[in-house]
């Protein structure tokens, strides 16, 4: 008896020391703000289906059990019901050929039970019925046995539709937190795709934005090259302009200029405006060239980032695998080793009882 309530001591201990820790555990994981995150949290739900299956496997063996226990008692029952009619079938047979061979006999020559018949302790009763008898005795311990089955029975009825009620209940919230985590699931798969498709849409429009930006420069250009091109045409071919210039020149001196009299630059001087004007475009166009490789580099550098947000992403997606991987190989080895702590448990609680055992008995504990 104290073995036994040092054992549950111990177990009470342990169970106490685990539910500790698990508690600590949980704490210090909602307050890590790195791994915390907002919504169930599915390693611990399914601790928690883990945990409730396991309970449920011991509840289930242990009824088993008592339902073989049950069974057990109601063979033993049988049995010995079953011994008693063989028994009384031969004793009544062993009666039947006493009285056939009575029966057989001259007759007032019985023999006496007991001996001679004491006639003082003989009264008027003893010709109906003998002391101690008991007619209905066979009648009460078959209606006790048919109780006792009915009982077994209803109990074993019971206690199957509990459990059938409450493993229905337990199916039920499994069903529920499956599909909980599938809508979850599906919402973070749509907003994950509705992002995507935004960054691909705000892509696709930087990509629109400096196509027609390089259009427009294009065309810019192109309109500055002919309106360049009109110009000269116009400067070269113009009445007025293409007069003589030597008019300016002050006939008191080649040196002085004539400015109301003017008529154009010279040929040298014309020339040398078209080379400022010519330099002045291609630093344009050098420019020009500038911001479209500017362009360029921007719009390869934002490819660039997209593409490693996509492979961050999916590195990330990948490493929440394989931590999920990790913790579900962590749960099934601890359920392991559960199950073989509860098989030693069990082991020890059920473990054979020795000679050693019964030669204690009769011997003083001084």
């Amino acid at each position: 008896m104290v073995l036994l309530q040092e054992e549950t001591l111990d177990q009470e201990r342990s169970r106490l020391e685990a539910l500790r820790q698990r508690e600590q555990d949980r704490a210090r994981r909602f307050m890590n703000a790195k791994n915390r995150s907002i919504g169930i949290d599915k390693s611990y739900l399914d601790k928690q289906l883990g945990e409730k299956r396991q309970h449920e496997l011991a509840q289930r063996e242990e009824k088993l059990a008592e339902a073989q226990n049950l069974k057990n008692l109601v063979q033993c029952l049988d049995a010995s019901e079953a011994a008693a009619q063989e028994a009384r079938k031969k004793s009544l047979l062993e009666v039947k050929r006493s009285l056939d061979e009575q029966t057989k006999q001259p007759k007032n020559n019985a023999l006496g039970k007991d001996g001679p018949l004491d006639l003082s302790n003989c009264g008027p009763s003893s010709l109906q019925c003998f002391s101690g008898e008991d007619h209905a005795y066979e009648t009460r311990k078959k209606a006790q046995q048919e109780q006792v089955k009915m009982w077994c029975a209803e109990y074993m009825i019971e206690k199957k539709r509990s459990h059938d009620a409450e493993r229905k209940e337990e199916q039920d919230y499994a069903n529920y937190v499956l599909e909980q985590d599938r809508i979850r699931s599906q919402l973070e798969e749509e907003a994950k795709r509705k992002k995507d498709e935004d960054a691909r849409l705000r892509q696709l429009e930087n990509l629109e934005y400096a196509r027609q930006a390089r259009i427009r420069k294009e065309q810019g250009l192109e309109a500055d090259n002919e309106a360049q091109r009109l110009q000269t045409h116009y400067l070269q071919t113009c009445p007025l302009l293409t007069e003589d210039t030597k008019l300016a020149t002050n006939v008191n001196g080649e040196h002085r200029f004539r400015p109301d009299h003017f008529k154009g630059f010279q040929k040298d001087q014309i020339e040398q405006l078209y080379r400022e004007n010519d330099a002045v475009v291609k630093e344009k166009r050098e420019m020009c060239g500038h911001e479209a490789e500017l362009e360029a580099s921007w719009a390869r550098y934002h490819a660039q980032m997209v593409a490693s947000m996509g492979d961050a992403e999916e590195a990330r997606q990948k490493r929440i695998a394989e931590e999920n991987d990790r913790l579900r190989k962590s749960l099934q080895q601890q359920k392991a080793e559960l199950d073989d702590r509860k098989a030693e448990m069990e082991k020890e609680r059920l473990a054979a009882i020795g000679s050693e055992f019964f030669g204690c008995f009769g011997q003083s504990c001084r």
